[in-house]
């Protein structure tokens, strides 16, 4: 093919583009400016869509039908990064589009963060710093004891990785807790620690 015909191809194909873009967007303004009105005059009560985004599905459908929609749960569910499970990811129509009064609006609840943040456990006793553990959707993996004159016995003095550190859920973190004072351990001037480990039990 001659390299002037291609290219006047190619020109032709954009222009045909461009003006498929052109009609859909004015076609769009039409029925949100003409079309949803005459809608709404005619008896079909034209609506706003909520935000549905973080709510867990309960909360969702009571937020629908406060403005006269209906919900349809897909049950696929999706990844959505540090968003937790059960709560809406994704809905069609889009938060603030209109539509008619009774139309449905699809939800999609998210699968759960693949990433969850260790929490900060630094000054909590060994039971709390479990709960919040297990909550976070971690394990304990191990667990150091140090002695000390400072911190109460049973008192998490921190953690590995330390607290705010992305891991995946799942992942195993060791607590470094309090052992309480041991006026019995050989110790240099100064130095109010000894390390040791010793099973946590809870």
């Amino acid at each position: 093919m001659p390299e002037h015909l291609a290219k006047r191809i190619g020109i032709h194909l954009v222009l045909a583009f461009v003006t498929l873009l052109s009609l859909v967007a004015i076609g769009w303004i039409v029925i949100d400016s003409m079309v949803m009105p005459r809608v709404a005059r005619a008896g079909w009560e034209v609506v706003t869509v909520p935000d549905l985004t973080g709510l867990n599905s309960d909360e969702a459908v009571r937020k629908l039908a406060t403005v006269g929609l209906e919900p349809a749960i897909d049950p696929e569910r999706k990844s959505t990064g540090r968003m937790g499970p059960d709560l809406v990811a994704l809905q069609q129509p889009m938060a603030k589009d209109s539509v008619k009064r009774g139309h449905i609006v699809r939800i999609w609840l998210s699968a759960g963060a693949t990433s969850v943040p260790v929490p900060d456990l630094t000054g909590q006793d060994t039971t709390e710093a479990s709960t919040h553990i297990k909550e976070a959707g971690l394990e304990i993996g191990s667990t150091e004891w140090i002695s000390s004159t400072k911190i109460p016995a049973g008192t998490v003095i921190r953690c590995e990785p330390a607290g705010g550190t992305l891991l995946v859920r799942g992942s195993s973190i060791k607590l470094v807790v309090s052992n309480g004072s041991d006026p019995d351990s050989l110790q240099a001037p100064g130095d109010t620690t000894k390390t040791g480990t010793a099973p946590l039990v809870f």
